[in-house]
């Protein structure tokens, strides 16, 4: 049989990151005067059962997606459940970039998730969301509303991405950027795609009326100078002509202010 002074060390160890856990199994230890009894009521008494699980931080999985991949068995221990095994499980998540799992005594878990960011979708044969970094994060389920929202990347090859994931990487991440600095003015036309050519650059095609603004290739610093040229244009149309444009290309050299303008039947 342990010792007392082992089996006091054995339950503070129990108590990971929980100081209230530290104080209940000191007490208890204290008030049933058998360390090693003490430890075998606790670990097997209804009385510890976990029965309430506190989430937070998650929008993209549900409660009852948190409980299925944390897997625990009907009437589990609160001092037996293993935190580091739970927190692994839920991080199988392709949602879940980390999750922090902690005993809120005597029957609750506490677990704080944090979640990936889907910004965009890429077209590699079938399509895949993508956060801001340009990882692709998971294939995308179109039935359950994962692409409402997201614009698509289009223009690249599942087989270049998978010779070449560095330089697919950095094509996304330009992709993401030249989307994102030009959602950030409200007044622009939503975009609903966009797409990548290895020889004619970056266009921009817009959800409604699939309006394609090329943009060339565009430096570092560039960007904003060519949307202020489109800016420009969109402006100078009034609503019959924006209905009719079909394209917007602007110089993919100095003067980058010089946008030629199509209109359908032209």
């Amino acid at each position: 049989m342990p010792s007392i002074r082992q089996v006091g060390a054995k339950l503070l160890g129990l108590g990971r990151r929980s100081v209230p856990a530290v104080a209940i199994v000191g007490a208890v230890g204290l008030t049933i005067g058998g360390g090693y009894y003490g430890y075998q009521w606790m670990t097997h008494s209804p009385r510890f059962a976990i029965t309430e699980l506190n989430i937070s931080g998650h929008s993209q999985v549900s409660n009852e997606d948190v409980a299925a991949l944390l897997k625990l068995p009907a009437n589990a221990n609160i001092f037996r459940a293993d935190m580091g095994t739970l927190e692994a499980r839920l991080e199988t998540s392709p949602w879940i970039v980390s999750a922090e799992v902690s005993r809120d005594l005597p029957t609750g878990l506490d677990v704080v998730i944090r979640e990936e960011h889907a910004v965009a979708a890429v077209s590699l044969g079938a399509l895949y969301l993508t956060n801001a970094d340009g990882d692709l994060f998971k294939r995308a389920n179109t039935a359950n509303g994962e692409m409402d929202g997201l614009a698509v990347i289009t223009g690249m090859t599942r087989a270049s991405h998978l010779a070449d994931p560095t330089k697919s990487q950095e094509r996304l991440r330009a992709a993401l950027e030249a989307l994102k600095e030009f959602g950030e003015n409200t007044e622009r036309p939503r975009i609903g795609e966009v797409h990548l050519d290895e020889h004619h650059g970056t266009s921009l095609i817009t959800f409604e009326d699939a309006i394609a603004i090329h943009i060339g290739t565009p430096e570092i610093g560039e960007l904003a100078e060519r949307y202020q040229a489109f800016d420009s244009a969109w402006q100078a149309l009034d609503a019959e002509e924006h209905a009719a444009a079909r394209s917007f290309r602007i110089a993919d050299r100095t003067p980058s202010d010089r946008v030629t303008v199509a209109f359908a039947g032209n």
